[in-house]
């Protein structure tokens, strides 16, 4: 819980390299291997001003509290250039969502 060990929420953020392309659909970016992430509120030394890996910020959240819980997921795009895009086979642990015209579909992968 770092500096804040009442605080029990905070928002893991990754930012990711700059785009490999411009102007059409990119091959799917893997956030654990590139970027950097940090988490806001305080509870790690995974900051805005000290960048992680994902790995890093992964153990900086088990402090021997509870397990953390994943209560949504968004993808946003900062201020500075127009983003119009879109998100398919996301994948949170060992769920891949993808997304159509039909609805979001799930996989477990392993």
């Amino acid at each position: 819980m770092g500096a804040h060990p009442g605080d029990t929420y905070s928002t893991p953020v990754w930012v990711p390299d700059a785009a490999p392309v411009t102007n059409r659909w990119s091959g799917y970016l893997d956030a654990t291997t590139t970027g950097y992430w940090y988490v806001t509120g305080g509870e790690t030394t995974c900051n805005d001003a000290a960048h992680c890996t994902v790995a890093q910020v992964k153990a900086s959240l088990n402090d021997g509290g509870a397990v953390p819980t994943i209560y949504t997921a968004a993808v946003g795009k900062g201020r500075d250039h127009l983003w119009a895009g879109a998100v398919d086979g996301l994948r949170i642990n060992k769920y891949v969502y993808d997304f159509g015209a039909d609805g979001v579909r799930v996989r477990r992968v392993s």
